[in-house]
């Protein structure tokens, strides 16, 4: 049996300590737990464990500024649990951390590696895989959060513009940079741009779609027209498997 929220292992009452803070006893069933057994049996758990380290990890980033120290509990609780999100951004949050620090510092601190191959690593370890398995509504957030740091450590280039880029879907969604238009992006790349059809309606899409949404993207009705289409479309794309996480594009 283990120790679970200060419950008793054999009736499930609640534990009451002592005087000596030694052992607890129920208060229903008279059980008595010493108290070195029951963290020991915490740490067999792996439960208080983690919850300890995220803590401590959490201490250690915001009040004492240690993104060292941070990162070394964060990446102890992802041993635990490699999967939860508030690790996996807390350990992004760290890396983030050590490059800021690294910048600032240049030529005193050294990186494995340059500072954009470093956030890149970072986002494709910690970051994308927090948002892949945060809630629906902790997403927004992280990614905001990702195009920031992007914004910060990555030369953007001027040319940018001139790349593809899906400009109805663009208008509809508000940003080229978000789920909807990264599945869309995808669907491009590696569906349509890899037979001569697709590679035609690509072409012909992007002579003609700059100039439609120039005349008709901030009108309500070509939203809605739009909007409609293309939610139906995503969601056949996103069973499909296309992923709608962080994309760069092919070209």
């Amino acid at each position: 049996m283990s120790v679970e929220n200060g419950k008793c292992p054999s009736c499930g009452g609640a534990l009451l300590l002592d005087s000596s803070k030694e052992k607890m006893t129920c208060k229903f069933c008279g059980h008595e737990v010493v108290i070195q057994q029951a963290v020991q049996k915490c740490t067999i758990d792996g439960i208080a464990d983690f919850d300890t380290l995220m803590l401590k990890a959490q201490r250690a980033l915001e009040f004492d500024e240690d993104f060292d120290k941070s990162e070394k509990y964060y990446r102890e609780a992802l041993e635990l649990r490699p999967d939860d999100y508030k690790a996996l951004w807390g350990t992004f949050l760290c890396e983030i951390a050590a490059i800021s620090y690294a910048k600032g510092y240049k030529g005193y601190v050294q990186l494995p590696g340059d500072i954009p191959e470093n956030v890149q690593t970072a986002i494709r370890k910690y970051g994308n895989r927090a948002y892949n398995n945060a809630p629906e509504d902790v997403k927004p957030y992280y990614y905001r959060e990702m195009q920031r740091v992007q914004n910060t450590f990555l030369e953007q280039p001027q040319v940018q513009e001139k790349k593809k880029g899906c400009y109805i879907a663009t208008a509809v969604y508000g940003s080229y940079n978000c789920p909807e238009v990264w599945v869309l992006r995808r669907y491009r790349d590696n569906d349509l741009d890899s037979n001569i059809f697709g590679k035609m309606f690509i072409k012909i899409y992007y002579a003609i779609s700059p100039t439609v949404v120039k005349l008709f993207g901030k009108r309500k009705w070509f939203n809605t027209y739009w909007r409609k289409r293309l939610d139906r479309k995503v969601l056949r794309l996103k069973e499909k498997g296309y992923a709608d996480t962080p994309y760069d594009d092919k070209y």
